[in-house]
């Protein structure tokens, strides 16, 4: 989280916990890859990207369905030696319980907040109540760790960043969760308003041929007379690259909702999040 040198990210689980249909990493977030470590394995493995990796933080990706082990992995690298800051990187599809468990071990939570109506969710990330999920991870996760802060070079430190990943059609989603975090979260929270979307995965792919609805079978009519298929593309509303408009939408109802603190596009290689 700071301009170039190095930045290593770990996650345990090497598959999503949601299944967005937009995944903008899809060819790796839904398979199951890698190795099995056991929480002691994993502990180690901190202490190596530390000692030997010379990293400046730990960044473990969507890792909300294997809390109790991060826990343990997390208390266990504590024992050899580990003072790098800890980054948990979510989805913020977190339970209350879940996120109370990691109170006290995590330095820096870096939730998404995707969407805002529970028909979106239902569509695009395959999940119930997201939004209602969301907002009690990130008031929780606020809770503990409080604004963002950094270090006198610049390097993240301690602290909650929001993102939000702006759609096609959805800047008006966009607009309440800004609303909402200023309200009830804090005008000083640091807001990375993604402008990167393009049609990933699922979307804008053929949907399965069907056939439209015809009378019953006529054996005076030939098979090569039946009628097309009718084809269409999934997910045709956000099968687009999202518009400078609808950017500007979200950046302006976070400004007016009195949010200041905004993680700007980089200008240069080397700026991670």
């Amino acid at each position: 989280m700071y301009p170039g040198e190095q930045l290593i990210s770990l996650s345990p689980p090497l598959n999503s916990s949601q299944r967005c249909v937009f995944c903008q990493n899809h060819d790796i977030a839904h398979q199951r890859n890698g190795q099995d470590l056991t929480p002691e394995e994993l502990g180690e493995w901190y202490i190596k990207l530390q000692d030997v990796g010379g990293v400046h933080n730990i960044n473990l990706i969507t890792p909300e369905h294997v809390v109790p082990q991060v826990v343990l992995s997390i208390l266990h690298a504590r024992e050899l030696g580990l003072e790098v800051p800890i980054i948990y990187n979510t989805s913020a599809f977190d339970s209350l319980e879940s996120v109370q468990l990691l109170d006290g071990l995590i330095d820096i939570y870096l939730p998404d907040f995707k969407v805002w109506n529970d028909s979106t969710s239902k569509r695009l990330l395959k999940t119930d109540h997201y939004a209602e999920a969301a907002m009690e991870s990130i008031k929780a996760m606020h809770t503990q760790v409080g604004d963002l802060c950094f270090t006198p070079d610049g390097i993240a430190k301690k602290g909650l960043l929001v993102r939000h990943l702006v759609m096609p059609e959805h800047e008006s989603e966009g607009e309440e969760i800004m609303k909402w975090m200023a309200k009830n979260i804090s005008t000083d929270v640091f807001v990375n308003i993604m402008e990167q979307y393009h049609p990933d995965a699922h979307v804008g792919k053929p949907k399965i041929p069907r056939r439209s609805p015809v009378a019953p079978a006529d054996p005076k009519v030939r098979a090569n007379d039946d009628p097309e298929p009718v084809s269409e593309l999934r997910y045709g509303e956000i099968n687009r690259h999202v518009s400078k408009d609808e950017i500007s939408t979200v950046r302006k109802a976070a400004e007016q909702a009195g949010l200041w603190r905004f993680c700007d596009p980089p200008k240069h290689d080397g700026f991670a999040l």
